[in-house]
C-alpha cells in the first residue's frame, strides 16, 4: 500500500471518528434544528431550479406567440403588396415569413420538452414542500421525546447517586448514618432512664407527691369549710396560759424550801 493511500485512509478514519465524537456530545435539539435548516435550504434551492425551468417554458411559449403574431402580420403585408403589384415587397415579406416559420417550427418542437420539464419541476417542488412540512410537524414530537429522554437520564443519574450513598467510600453511607443516629438516640434514652432511677431523683419525686397530696387535702378542707390556720392547733387560751404560769411559780417556791432544808441538814451535820 502506497503512502498516499495510507494517508487518505487515516484521514478518512480521523474524520469519521471526529464526527462520531461530535455526534455523541452534540445537543439533539441543536442537531434537529440543523437538519430542519438543511431541508429548508434544499427546498429553496429546488424552488430556484424549478423556477428557472418553468420560466424557460413560459418564455418559449411567449416567443412562439410573438412569432405567430409577426407571421400573421407579414402574411397580411405580403398579400397586400402582391395585390398592388409590388412583387419585390411581397417577396421580402415572404422571406421574413419563411424565417419566422422556421423559428416557430423549432420552438414548437422544444415546447413539449419544456412543458414536461416544468411539470417535473413543479412535482419535485410539491413533494419537497410536503416532506418539509412533515419534518416540521415531527419536530415537536421529536423535541418532546428529547425532553423525556433527558428526564429519564436525570432520574437514572439521581438513582445512581442515591445508590452510591450506600456503597463503600471515604464518606459514611446512608445506612451507616441512620444506624449511628439510632444508636445515639437509644443511648440518650438509656441515660434518661438511669438518671430517673437515682435516689436523689426518687426523693424529689416522693417530696413532690407529698406536696401534691397535702395540697389536695387543703383543697378538700376548703371545700368543706373546716379549714383553720395551722397556728390554732398549737396555741393555748389566755386563762390557761396564766394558770400555767402560777403553777410554775408554786413549783419554784417548793423547790426553794427543799433547798433550804437540805442546807440546814448539812450545817447540823458539820457541827461537833
Amino acid at each position: 500500500m502506497s503512502w498516499g493511500k495510507m494517508f487518505k485512509r487515516a484521514n478518512s478514519y480521523a474524520q469519521a471518528k471526529a464526527q462520531t465524537t461530535l455526534d455523541a456530545h452534540a445537543d439533539p435539539k441543536v442537531q434537529l434544528e440543523q437538519a430542519i435548516s438543511e431541508l429548508q435550504a434544499h427546498h429553496r434551492d429546488l424552488e430556484a431550479a424549478a423556477s428557472h425551468v418553468i420560466a424557460q417554458d413560459k418564455l418559449a411559449k411567449m416567443r412562439l406567440a410573438e412569432l405567430s403574431t409577426q407571421e400573421a402580420r407579414y402574411t397580411k403585408s405580403a398579400m397586400a403588396a402582391q395585390q398592388q403589384g409590388n412583387l419585390d415587397a411581397a417577396r421580402t415579406f415572404a422571406t421574413k415569413i419563411a424565417g419566422l416559420r422556421d423559428q416557430i417550427q423549432g420552438l414548437s418542437a422544444q415546447i413539449p420538452q419544456l412543458e414536461a420539464a416544468a411539470a417535473d419541476a413543479r412535482q419535485a417542488v410539491s413533494e419537497s414542500a410536503f416532506q418539509l412540512q412533515q419534518k416540521v410537524n415531527e419536530r415537536s414530537t421529536i423535541r418532546a421525546q428529547i425532553d423525556q429522554t433527558r428526564m429519564q437520564q436525570e432520574m437514572a443519574s439521581s438513582m445512581k447517586q442515591l445508590s452510591d450513598l450506600t456503597g463503600e467510600g471515604n464518606a459514611p453511607s446512608f445506612d451507616e448514618i441512620r444506624q449511628k443516629v439510632a444508636g445515639q438516640f437509644a443511648e440518650a434514652q438509656a441515660q434518661t432512664e438511669l438518671s430517673s432511677a437515682s435516689p436523689e431523683v426518687q426523693e424529689m419525686h416522693v417530696h413532690h407527691a407529698e406536696l401534691t397530696s397535702e395540697a389536695d387535702a387543703i383543697l378538700a378542707e376548703l371545700s368543706a369549710g373546716t379549714a383553720q390556720p395551722s397556728a390554732l392547733g398549737t396555741s393555748s387560751e389566755p386563762g390557761q396560759l396564766g394558770a400555767g404560769a402560777a403553777s410554775t411559780g408554786s413549783d419554784g417556791a417548793g423547790s426553794a424550801d427543799e433547798e433550804a432544808a437540805v442546807a440546814d441538814d448539812s450545817g447540823a451535820t458539820s457541827k461537833p
